[in-house]
């Protein structure tokens, strides 16, 4: 984890969902332990995090869904693979 000037200035909607699963299994919502990182001012805590801190013990067999809901009810949502541990996880900003 390192600190991050390009999240430290942004407030993004609220998180409202995370998912992670391999192929052929149930998707498990994480969306609780990712809110810990996301930060009460919506903005991943002005830090830039590895697969490792996101995504602790996951590999890159494993997929991901996150969705976001702004003031307006608009969904904004991004998905991926889970890359290697030290890795950074730059997750895109949603523009509200």
């Amino acid at each position: 984890m390192i600190d991050c000037e390009y999240y430290q200035n942004y407030r993004g909607p609220d998180l409202a969902l995370v998912q992670i699963w391999k192929n052929g299994e149930n998707k498990i919502d994480i969306t609780d332990n990712i809110r810990i990182f996301y930060g009460d001012d919506n903005n991943w805590s002005g830090k830039l995090y590895t697969f490792h801190d996101i995504f602790p013990g996951k590999n890159t067999e494993h997929k991901f869904y996150v969705e976001f809901v702004d003031k307006t009810g608009r969904k904004h949502w991004f998905y991926g693979l889970v890359g290697e541990p030290n890795q950074y996880f730059n997750p895109p900003l949603a523009i509200q």
